[in-house]
Parts: C-alpha cells; sequence; structure tokens
C-alpha cells in the first residue's frame, strides 16, 4: 500500500510541471498556448505526454504565415512539374 502510495505521488509531482506549462488552451482554434517565457524542456515533455496535439503559434504573423505557405506551395509545385517532366520523357 506504501508503495502505491509513492507511486501516485511520483507520478502527481511529474505532472503537475507539465499541466502547469500549458496553461492556455484555446478551444476556438484547438491548440494549446504556451506562457511568453519559453521552457523548451517542458514544453516538449508536454507534447511528448500529449500526441496529436497542436500548439498555437506564439506570435501571430499572418504575413509571414502566407508567405511561407505560398513558398511551400512554390517549391510542391515545381517539384511536381519536374516530376511529371522525368516521368513522360521529356528535358525541361
Amino acid at each position: 500500500m506504501k508503495r502505491l502510495a509513492f507511486l501516485s505521488f511520483t507520478i502527481a509531482t511529474l505532472i503537475a510541471p507539465i499541466q502547469v506549462q500549458a496553461q492556455q488552451y484555446d478551444p476556438a482554434r484547438n491548440c494549446v498556448r504556451f506562457p511568453q517565457q519559453p521552457n523548451p524542456e517542458a514544453e516538449t515533455r508536454y507534447l511528448l505526454s500529449h500526441p496529436n496535439t497542436r500548439v498555437c503559434p506564439s506570435n501571430p504573423d499572418s504575413e509571414g504565415q502566407r508567405r511561407a505557405l505560398e513558398e511551400g506551395a512554390m517549391d510542391r509545385a515545381i517539384a511536381n512539374a519536374r516530376l511529371r517532366c522525368s516521368m513522360s520523357g521529356r528535358v525541361c
């Protein structure tokens, strides 16, 4: 019985900092916000213990996000065009 009490106390002690680290959940965006002071170790522990959890952007920059998405889409389009050329035997 003492071992069970010790185990439950140990688990609670380990989980408490993880729960405190992710103190803000945004239900509208279905993501977790971390505090402004970064703590990469605690954030990593939280994400490893909660797989498939989305993290909200810490500093939303809509213009930067738009540029990154456009660049990614352009890179993918170029790669697909090269693949089509190589599969058809043409030189592009």
